[in-house]
């Protein structure tokens, strides 16, 4: 049921962006709630099977939770769910027996995702409906698709298989076709920061090609147009803006294009003192956004923790993925040699674009297009230590 649940949720996500006038888009909800019942479902009904550690993340449940009693903004339950959903399918998929066979049915399965994805991007670009790119995308979602995706795919590099490369590589693409600035940088990391073991040579070739490469993107005509209102701007000029973006500073030059998200930002931040340590409560930051700029999520998911849950509940939060991260490595050795230590590499690498799309997007409520299958990944990895372990103690019986 796990497989076929997250299959759903992805489909759900996904297929509505082939269709014409959003035909399906109603229905995306399903993208994060099929996997969260189905996962939810299966976690219950196997309890003793469970391997995922949620203990790990039962503080950040409970804060989450206890603010929910108080909160009185519009939403506040359904993204608080959202919030946990990713949970859920990591404590589900972490039930499973992990065996040459699955792993196999999960790299093929991702492969067939990744032309139904490409497909979509394409459409949603403009680049496969029209022929031409769109002034403006509405993919931003699945740039961050895209990154998780890499992941899987410069593991699988590093691994040996040098046709994930080709699929990387095509990946890499993807937030360049839809201009998103961090998705750019967070795919592109995905290959020289990779937790599979890959030589030093690799990744230093990889680092260099990619700063080259990232140079004549910069350049590009589409990307000048998204940096700065002018259409014209150096690297200096867009460092000093998101310098300015993200330290509150009042910017030197008006050129920065920060596609409203300064605005965003200066309010919340002038009213964080207001409620310090605990925050100003669940979803609180959905009316601002919506009277500042006409969307539903302020694209900081750092900043919307900070002021939903204070700086305790981002301090909390932020330990707890450390905290993953690094119980994640720690149990790396005893699956090394193993063909599931790909789960563990790439969810526990996932980590690092997710924290960069929290500085600029909201990767945290997008379960459906990032967390759902990050977690997936993690409990299979988890899974496949608990069916060592046990053949391990059944061959030390014998």
């Amino acid at each position: 049921m796990p497989f076929i649940v997250l299959a759903i949720g992805m489909l759900a996500s996904y297929l509505p962006g082939l269709f014409p006038g959003g035909l399906g888009v109603s229905l995306s909800y399903l993208g994060w709630m099929v996997p969260l019942a189905g996962c939810g479902l299966v976690a219950l009904l196997h309890q003793r099977r469970i391997s995922f550690p949620l203990w790990l993340w039962l503080p950040w449940f409970l804060w989450v939770l206890v603010y929910l009693p108080f909160a009185n903004a519009d939403n506040a339950l359904q993204r608080s769910v959202m919030l946990l959903t990713p949970l859920a399918v990591g404590a589900g998929f972490s039930t499973l027996q992990v065996d040459a066979l699955l792993i196999e049915k999960f790299h093929l399965w991702l492969n067939r995702f990744f032309w139904i994805f490409m497909a979509t991007a394409g459409i949603s670009t403009g680049l496969l409906s029209t022929g031409q790119l769109n002034e403006t995308s509405a993919f931003a979602a699945g740039a961050i698709t895209a990154s998780l995706l890499a992941a899987w795919y410069a593991a699988r590099y590093a691994g040996g298989d040098r046709r994930a490369l080709a699929y990387w590589a095509i990946l890499a693409m993807v937030p360049v076709l839809a201009t998103t600035r961090t998705g750019m940088v967070a795919v592109a990391l995905t290959l020289p920061l990779t937790l599979a073991p890959l030589s030093m040579n690799k990744r230093l070739i990889a680092v260099a090609v990619l700063l080259v490469a990232g140079l004549l993107v910069f350049q590009s005509e589409r990307v000048q147009a998204k940096m700065f209102f002018s259409g014209q701007g150096t690297l200096s000029d867009a460092v000093s803006g998101v310098v300015d973006l993200f330290s509150g500073e009042k910017a030197a030059s008006g050129d920065f294009a920060t596609s409203g998200r300064k605005s965003m930002n200066d309010v919340l931040v002038a009213r964080l003192d207001q409620a310090y340590w605990f925050g100003h409560g669940a979803n609180t930051t959905e009316a601002i956004s919506l009277a500042i700029a006409g969307v539903t999520h302020p694209h900081n998911d750092w900043l919307r923790v900070r002021y939903e849950y204070g700086i305790l509940g981002m301090l909390l939060f932020a330990l707890t993925l450390l905290a993953q991260m690094r119980h994640t490595l720690r149990c790396f050795s005893r699956l090394r040699s193993s063909g599931a230590a790909i789960f563990l590499y790439v969810g526990a690498g996932a980590f690092i674009p997710m924290a960069l799309f929290m500085s600029s997007d909201n990767v945290m409520l997008y379960a459906a297009w990032f967390g759902n299958l990050q977690f997936a990944m993690l409990g299979l990895g988890y899974a496949a230590l608990r069916t060592a372990q046990r053949d391990g103690r059944q061959g030390a019986t014998r």
